[in-house]
C-alpha cells in the first residue's frame, strides 16, 4: 500500500480528521448510552442486548478506523473479513432487541433457526473468495465477492424490512398514547441507525467513495438521541431519569470534538451537523424539565391533600371504632337475655312446648349464638385497632385444650351431618405459652369457619409436635368449598370472604380469621392457610413454640 505505516493502529497521514471526529462521537455516543441503560436495568433482557448492540457497533468502528490507517495487505483482508459479518449480526440483534422489547419474550425457536440459516453462509464462506476475492495494493482496499457485495445486505434489507413491519403492527394494539409514541421512537431510531449505517458501506461498495460512507456513522447519535427520547418522556426499561444526563453528555461530546477538526470545510459540516442535534436534543431537554417540573409541584400539591386526608381517615376510623364499640356493647346486653329465656325455654322452665314452637326456638337460639359470636368479632376489632386487647399468658396443655373445644363443638357438627375428628400427635410436653381464652378462641374460629364452609363432609383437627424444632402445631381440615390463590392471600384481611362463599353460607362477616391473625400474631404465633383450589377443600394451621418437658394432663 502506498501511504505510511499507522501509529497505534489508529492515526496515519491517511486518516482525514472528519474519520476520526465521526468514530469518536459515534464510538463514546454508542458505549455511554449503552453502559447507562444497562447499569440502571441490568436484569432487564432488553438493556442486555442494546449494551451488546453497541459493543458489536463500536467494535466495528474500531475496525473501520483501522482500516483507515493500516497498510499492510494481511490486516486488511483479516478486519474487513470481519467488518463484512459485524453488519449482518447487529442487523439481527436489532430485529432481536425490538421483538423482546414488544412482547418481552424470545422469538420462538423457529424464527431463530430461520435467522441462523441466513447468517450461516457468512460464517461458512467467510474466509473464502465469494467474500473477499483480493486486495487492490494501489489504495489499500479488499474487492469484495458476491457474498459480501450482494448477500450482506439483502440480509440487512430482510430484517431492515421485519423491524419495520413488526413495529407498525404493533402500534395499533397498544392502549397509550404514551407508549405508543414511545415504540415509535425506538423502532425509528433502530430504523434510522440500520438505515444511516447500511446505506453508506452500500454507497461505497458500489462507488468507491468511502468517505460519503463516515455521514452513515451519525445516524449512531441520532438513534441514541431517540433512545434517550423515549427514556426521558416515558422511561422506556425502566430506566428512571437518567435520559436528561444521556443528552447533556451527547452534546458535550459533539461541541467538544470539533476542537479536533483542522480543516475549515469538515467544520462547517459538523457544524450543520452539530446545529441539528442541538436543537431536536435541546427541545426534548427542556420540555422534559418542564415537564418535571410541573409534575414535582403537582406531587407537591397531592402530598398536602393525601396528609390532610390521612388525618380525616384517621379521625374518622377512631369514630367509626368507638361506634362499633358502643354499639357492639349495646347490642350484647339485649342478646345475652334472649340466649338466656331461650334456653330456659328449651329446657322446659315454663313448660312443655308443641314440637313446631320448639322447632322456632332452635332456629332462635342458633342464630343468637351466631349474632353473638359476630358481636364479640366486632368487640375484638375495637379492641385490637384501639390498641386495648390485652393477653394474658401462661403456659398450659394445648392437646386438651383443643381435644375439649372440639368435644364442644361436635355436637353442633353432627347436626349440621357433618362429621367432627380430633387427631393428637404429641411426642413432647404439649405444653405453649400463650393466652389460654384468646388460643380458644382461635380455634372456636377456625372450626366455626369451617362448619361454616363445609356442607357436607368432614372437619379434622389435628394436634402435633416437632421436639427437634420445638414447635406445636394445631391443624383444622375440612372437605368444604376450597378456595383459589388469590382468596387465600386477602383472606386473612378485615371483611374479606371467598367469592364462593354466599354460595354455601351468608351468615360470615369477614372477621373471624381476620382476629384469629391478629391474636396469633400478637402471641408470637404462626398462622397459615393451604387449598389445592375451589371444591377442594382447606387446611388452616397454627403453629406455636413447645414447650419442653413430658407430656402433662389439665388445662
Amino acid at each position: 500500500c502506498p501511504w505510511e505505516d499507522s501509529t497505534y493502529l489508529f492515526f496515519s497521514s491517511n486518516v482525514p480528521a472528519l474519520i476520526h471526529y465521526s468514530h469518536a462521537v459515534a464510538i463514546i455516543s454508542a458505549l455511554s448510552i449503552g453502559l447507562l441503560i444497562f447499569l440502571q436495568s441490568p436484569r432487564n433482557t432488553v438493556s442486555r442486548l442494546i449494551l451488546l448492540f453497541m459493543m458489536l457497533f463500536s467494535f466495528w468502528t474500531v475496525i473501520d478506523v483501522i482500516l483507515w490507517a493500516t497498510n499492510k495487505p494481511s490486516v486488511v483482508m483479516f478486519y474487513w473479513a470481519l467488518q463484512v459479518l459485524i453488519e449482518p449480526l447487529a442487523s439481527a440483534l436489532a430485529f432481536y432487541i425490538l421483538y423482546i422489547y414488544l412482547f418481552k419474550q424470545w422469538p420462538r425457536f423457529y424464527i431463530t433457526c430461520i435467522i441462523f440459516i441466513l447468517l450461516l453462509p457468512l460464517i461458512i464462506f467467510l474466509p473464502t473468495t465469494l467474500n473477499l476475492i483480493g486486495l487492490l495494493l494501489s489504495s489499500c482496499e479488499s474487492i469484495e465477492g458476491p457474498l459480501a457485495k450482494y448477500y450482506t445486505y439483502t440480509i440487512n434489507l430482510i430484517f431492515l424490512v421485519a423491524i419495520l413491519v413488526m413495529g407498525i403492527a404493533q402500534i395499533p394494539k397498544i392502549v397509550t398514547k404514551s407508549e405508543r409514541i414511545a415504540l415509535i421512537s425506538f423502532t425509528v431510531g433502530l430504523i434510522t441507525f440500520l438505515l444511516t449505517f447500511s446505506s453508506g458501506n452500500l454507497i461505497s461498495s458500489f462507488t468507491d467513495d468511502w468517505t460519503t460512507s463516515q455521514y452513515g456513522l451519525f445516524g449512531m447519535p441520532l438513534f441514541a438521541s431517540l433512545i434517550a427520547y423515549s427514556i426521558v418522556k416515558f422511561k422506556a426499561f425502566n430506566v428512571h431519569t437518567v435520559g436528561a444526563e444521556i443528552l447533556v453528555f451527547i452534546l458535550a461530546v459533539v461541541v467538544l470534538s470539533l476542537g479536533a477538526l483542522q480543516r475549515i470545510e469538515n467544520v462547517r459540516i459538523i457544524s450543520a451537523i452539530t446545529f441539528v442535534l442541538v436543537c431536536i436534543l435541546g427541545t426534548i431537554l427542556v420540555k422534559s424539565i418542564k415537564r418535571e417540573i410541573l409534575q414535582r409541584e403537582q406531587i407537591t400539591k397531592l402530598a398536602g391533600d393525601l396528609q390532610n386526608a390521612n388525618i380525616r381517615l384517621k379521625d374518622l376510623d377512631k369514630m367509626k371504632t368507638e361506634f362499633v364499640s358502643i354499639a357492639s356493647h349495646q347490642l350484647r346486653s339485649p342478646l345475652t337475655s334472649i340466649r338466656g329465656y331461650t334456653s330456659m325455654l328449651q329446657e322446659g322452665s315454663y313448660g312443655k312446648l308443641p314440637v313446631k314452637a320448639q322447632e322456632v326456638i332452635s332456629k332462635i337460639a342458633d342464630s343468637s349464638k351466631y349474632m353473638a359470636l359476630s358481636i364479640e368479632d366486632y368487640l375484638n376489632v375495637s379492641r385490637i385497632e384501639a390498641g386495648n386487647m390485652r393477653y394474658e399468658m401462661s403456659d398450659f396443655n394445648a392437646k386438651e385444650l383443643v381435644e375439649k373445644i372440639v368435644d364442644e363443638m361436635r355436637p353442633i357438627a353432627i347436626k349440621k351431618g357433618l362429621v367432627m375428628v380430633f387427631r393428637s400427635d404429641c411426642n413432647g410436653s404439649c405444653m405453649i405459652h400463650a393466652d389460654i381464652g384468646k388460643t380458644r378462641q382461635i380455634v372456636m374460629n377456625l372450626l366455626d369457619n369451617s362448619m361454616k364452609y363445609t356442607p357436607k363432609g368432614s372437619i379434622t383437627v389435628v394436634v402435633h409436635d416437632d421436639v427437634k424444632k420445638k414447635i406445636l402445631s394445631i391443624t383444622v381440615q375440612d372437605t368444604g368449598v376450597g378456595m383459589s390463590q388469590e382468596t387465600m392471600e386477602t383472606l386473612f384481611e378485615k371483611f374479606v370472604r371467598a367469592k364462593n362463599a354466599n354460595c354455601v353460607n351468608v351468615t360470615g362477616t369477614g372477621l373471624g380469621l381476620y382476629v384469629a391473625k391478629k391474636m396469633v400474631t400478637e402471641m408470637g404465633a404462626k398462622i397459615w392457610l393451604e387449598s389445592e383450589g375451589e371444591g377442594k377443600g382447606s387446611t388452616f394451621h397454627v403453629e406455636f413454640a413447645l414447650l419442653p418437658g413430658k407430656p402433662k394432663k389439665g388445662v
